[in-house]
């Protein structure tokens, strides 16, 4: 069955898919359906998922000189933030990924609302990046994921 996002439910796995595209495209669309896989392991997402479904999280992980330059623009609040940043990191990823829905984020991390609302307000008061603006929300998702990205 499909969900509301493109995706299957109930396979158990991913796949990128990037098309149709003409014979001499095949390249350029596999590339992009790697990319689409990325993404939609990135979070959570499975079955067949377009490229195109996923075009800002593919983007996003292409471009590692600008992950780089996001990091270090907020290392003093990563710092700030000390042990708490991974909760604070998981908040913010799980509050956008639920579509800001403060108790749909509670549930996926079994926490209690007002501490979802707490690490983003927290997310917000250290970084200075307003997670509730569309691209301040492109950006507090991106940070935080490479904040909790091993290595």
């Amino acid at each position: 069955s499909a969900t509301p996002h493109g995706s299957t439910t109930g396979t158990g796995g991913t796949v990128g898919v990037a098309g149709p595209v003409e014979v001499e495209n095949l390249a350029a669309a596999r590339r992009l359906a790697v990319s689409a896989l990325a993404a939609a392991e990135a979070v959570g997402r499975t079955g067949a998922v377009h490229a195109a479904d996923v075009a800002v999280l593919a983007a996003v992980a292409d471009r590692s000189d600008l992950a780089s330059v996001l990091l270090e623009r907020h290392r003093a609040a990563r710092a700030e933030l000390g042990a708490n940043a991974e909760p604070v990191a998981r908040a913010v990823c799980a509050w956008l990924e639920a579509r800001r829905d403060v108790t749909a984020a509670a549930g996926r991390l079994f926490v209690h609302p007002n501490t979802v609302r707490n690490r983003v307000q927290r997310f917000g008061e250290a970084t200075g990046i307003d997670p509730s603006d569309t691209f301040g929300a492109v950006n507090a998702w991106w940070l935080c994921r490479t904040w909790l990205t091993p290595g």
